[in-house]
């Protein structure tokens, strides 16, 4: 047996692996439609505290899956795992909802908005993972989905918070009969639509698992269909609370998270939805603006100072730098070398203002650096360039270190200016110029012979912005 498994064909194998994944994503609903056609098989197991304790916690992991993922969405810029971190955390939130409003742990009365938080979450989930799955057929609507990311989930937080308000105070639409909603024929109808959207978002990942063959895209698939299997179970049983039915198709949802937390888990802690990304996360075309600084002088001053001495430069000039460049003008420090910075403005493709952000972090830089200097006059100045134009934002680099560096251009050329700017001066390149508000002032320099480049270009020392 050992030999003719060894002889199997890649093709075989993986036949294998989907018949047997279809079993285990089959058997679920077997179990649920053996409850459902013997009643005697579907016994009455009332817990209130298990239901709280189960509940919550996966409630508050899928939350939490949800904001991490989020971050990593943020960091990278990324629709998909934005809209699958959407997906997660109103599941999570609204089952901690439905946690919370367990009867008899919290509240002594039961609230009907507490016993249909987690399939109304369910539902709202089910359009945010349907987005996430097509998103790569509208790669334009990626940037504006980014942009807007904060609105999406201070939107989810604020609808939470509503819905609790409603379902306390026992206010409209929240304030219905205290019934079994399995009674409810809109709720069967928005369970099943529900569950369509589920299926067909599982199938577009099944699709993209096939092609990649990704831990994460298959532990996705997976969780879409426990939850639309979930959905089955709302149509069916709705909140006929405490049969063996009810309980699964909660069990199935505490399965699709459980499913996507070891997933996740496994992946390389510092990128773990990696994998989800979309192409045009690992390789895009951006506008965007870069600032170069290094220190005048720095070798010559460290030939003649003690290393502690040189320490205390550069973390004195770089503790200045990070929150102005990060906090005030929401730029990103891409690297520090020796006495060297680079940071790029609108990499996330969200700062059309990139130049003026850019240009204004630049002075900004000089300012705190005088300051520096005024106390340590023997300290080398800071020259600065900044330049502004289309670059290429591509990954580099695998599991284990990953970078997505700005290349093109207009990147080498801001590195040159930095080099010809003044001490303690600031130098822009013309199309940084070309972006800027009216009013700017500048000391134009003409004809300046770039390191690497046949024809002279245009820059301006930098002064002032309006």
């Amino acid at each position: 047996m050992e030999l003719q498994a060894r002889g199997l064909s890649a093709e075989a194998r993986s036949k294998a692996a989907i018949a047997l994944g279809a079993v285990a994503c089959a058997l679920p609903l077997v179990g649920l439609i053996s409850l459902l056609l013997r009643q005697q098989l579907d016994p009455h197991i009332e817990n209130y505290s298990a239901h709280f304790l189960i509940f919550g916690l996966t409630g508050g992991f899928a939350f939490a899956l949800g904001f991490a993922a989020g971050e990593a969405a943020e960091r990278r810029a990324d629709a998909r795992v934005l809209l699958l971190s959407l997906a997660f955390m109103t599941t999570g939130g609204f089952m901690l909802l439905h946690a919370v409003g367990t009867n008899q742990v919290l509240f002594k009365t039961a609230h009907p908005g507490f016993k249909v938080a987690l399939s109304t979450g369910l539902l709202v989930s089910a359009v945010f993972a349907s987005a996430s799955a097509f998103v790569d057929l509208r790669p334009d609507i990626a940037p504006w989905l980014i942009r807007k990311r904060g609105y999406f989930r201070g939107g989810i937080l604020l609808v939470m918070a509503v819905w609790f308000t409603l379902t306390v105070l026992d206010l409209p639409p929240l304030d219905g009969p205290h019934v079994e909603a399995a009674h409810s024929s809109l709720l069967a109808t928005l369970a099943f639509g529900g569950m369509l959207v589920y299926g067909v978002s599982a199938y577009r990942y099944w699709r993209l698992f096939r092609r990649h063959r990704k831990l994460l895209l298959g532990a996705v698939t997976a969780c879409f269909v426990l939850l639309a299997e979930a959905m089955i179970g709302v149509a069916l049983t709705g909140e006929r609370a405490w049969h063996a039915s009810w309980w699964e198709w909660h069990g199935l949802i505490v399965c699709a998270y459980l499913v996507i937390g070891i997933a996740a888990q496994r992946e390389w802690r510092d990128e773990r939805f990696r994998d989800l990304y979309l192409p045009t996360t690992r390789e895009r075309t951006q506008e965007v603006s870069v600032l170069f600084g290094d220190l005048a002088g720095f070798t010559t001053f460290s030939e003649r100072a003690a290393p502690t001495d040189v320490a205390r430069v550069l973390d004195a000039y770089w503790s200045a730098a990070a929150p102005i460049i990060t906090r005030r003008y929401r730029g990103e420090v891409e690297k520090f070398i020796g006495d060297g910075i680079a940071a790029t403005f609108n990499s996330l493709g969200d700062q059309p203002d990139h130049a003026t952000r850019a240009a204004a972090a630049a002075l900004a830089l000089q300012k705190a650096f005088g300051r520096i200097r005024r106390e340590h006059p023997d300290w080398p100045q800071m020259r600065i360039g900044v330049n502004s134009g289309e670059v290429v934002v591509r990954e580099v680099g695998g599991s284990g270190h990953v970078a997505y560096p700005v290349l093109g251009d207009a990147v080498n050329t801001g590195s040159r200016l930095e080099g010809l700017a003044p001490p303690g001066g600031v130098l822009i390149g013309s199309a940084t110029y070309d972006r800027l508000p009216d009013g700017v002032v500048v000391e134009e320099r003409r004809h300046l012979k770039v390191k690497g480049k046949e024809d002279p270009v245009g820059a301006y020392v930098l002064v002032a912005l309006p």
